[in-house]
């Protein structure tokens, strides 16, 4: 098995908080990559959707990935460009926005990790490619319905709109992206799962794979 881990899905799919359990459970590090834009551009994402556009936001994911890339055999090599990971051990706040309160996580002594990804991620220039060579990808699997309740209430999804999204418009996104998903090396079905019992699902594959 390669050595990181990679959470790819829709947003409300339960990377993050799938991700850390899993970390957690196996002592590797886990980062998410929205809250590390985030820290690099001292903003957040619905900041830079904003003021530079999608087109700026998707590079950014690209760039960061290429870096990853070059030092999968040890990230923590790069985050000191952006985070002050490497100080000391533990939890650390990296983004702009509430939502990345403690969104990376480094374990003990290992250099691998589990990485939560940004929901169109996967979807753009040569991103997928990529991924795929920093580990081995999961894709999050949930219907629509399911997805859409997760989110409603939500503000920070620029790529849905601040406000007034509908179920439809979860469905249209997610059929035009569900095609880069299904490339994932492993699809968890996580309807009706716990972040818990998702977490072990992909514990069981990993152990097979």
């Amino acid at each position: 098995m390669k050595t990181n881990i990679i959470l790819i899905g829709f947003m409300g799919a339960g990377k993050t908080e799938v991700g850390k359990i899993l970390a957690k459970n196996k002592g590797l590090n886990f980062i998410d990559l929205d809250c590390l834009i985030e820290k690099k551009e001292g903003t957040a994402i619905t900041e830079i959707f904003k003021n530079k556009g999608e087109n700026y936001f998707r590079n950014l994911e690209t760039e960061i990935l290429k870096e990853l890339d070059k030092n999968k055999s040890d990230i923590s090599k790069i985050l000191g460009k952006y985070t002050d990971v490497g100080k000391d051990k533990g939890k650390k706040k990296i983004g702009r926005t509430d939502n990345c309160e403690n969104s990376i996580i480094i374990g003990k002594e290992s250099k691998n990790w589990v990485i939560s990804t940004g929901g169109g991620m996967p979807a753009f220039n040569e991103n997928l490619k990529l991924l795929k060579n920093i580990g081995t990808t999961i894709y999050l699997k949930a219907d629509t319905k399911t997805i859409y309740e997760r989110i409603k209430s939500e503000t920070h999804r620029p790529i849905l709109g601040e406000k007034g999204f509908t179920e439809k418009t979860v469905s249209d996104k997610l059929k035009e992206r569900e095609k880069f998903y299904g490339q994932a090396d492993m699809t968890i079905y996580t309807d009706g799962l716990t972040a818990h019992a998702s977490a072990e699902e992909i514990e069981i594959f990993l152990n097979v794979y």
